[in-house]
Parts: structure tokens; C-alpha cells; sequence
């Protein structure tokens, strides 16, 4: 039986306020992976995942600041285009 791989959290996976507005911001990976996974999560508990890999977790993390200045806080927040919602 093969054993389960873990889950690799990176340290510059952390809580960030911009704009006011907390978010909590992951980047993860398999252990033994290739890439780095990011996570956007808002204060309401939308999560906003990247399709991408980073090849490493300081990229990730640069990235997730820049999108949500370039963006704006509140596109993450009120449900902006970027958001499919789940049927309830």
C-alpha cells in the first residue's frame, strides 16, 4: 500500500489586510511536487484558486498581492466576475 503524500504549506502563507479588507492568503503543494498551488480566501469565505502553479512559493505569494491591488479588494469581496457562486 502506498502511503498518502502530505501537504506542504508554505511560511509566506499568511492573513493580509488591503483596502480594509482581510484575506488569507495559502500556498500549498503536494510534498514531492512540482509547483506551488495559490489560495485566495476573503473574509466571507470565497476562495479564489489559480490555475497555475508557481514555481515557487515567494512567486505565489507576489502574485496573490499584485492581483488583488491590481484588481482592487473588492472584486474579491462583493462576488465580482471572477466568482462563480455554488447552486444552493
Amino acid at each position: 500500500m502506498e502511503r498518502e503524500l502530505n501537504l506542504v504549506i508554505s511560511s509566506a502563507s499568511q492573513r493580509i489586510v488591503e483596502d480594509g479588507m482581510p484575506f488569507k492568503v495559502d500556498i500549498y503543494k503536494l510534498e514531492g511536487g512540482d509547483g506551488w498551488s495559490l489560495e485566495v480566501v476573503t473574509e466571507d469565505g470565497t476562495s479564489i484558486v489559480w490555475d497555475d502553479l508557481f514555481e515557487d512559493d515567494r512567486a505565489a505569494f507576489e502574485e496573490a498581492i499584485s492581483t488583488i491591488r491590481n484588481e482592487g479588494a473588492v472584486a474579491f469581496s462583493n462576488g465580482g466576475s471572477n466568482v462563480v457562486p455554488f447552486k444552493q
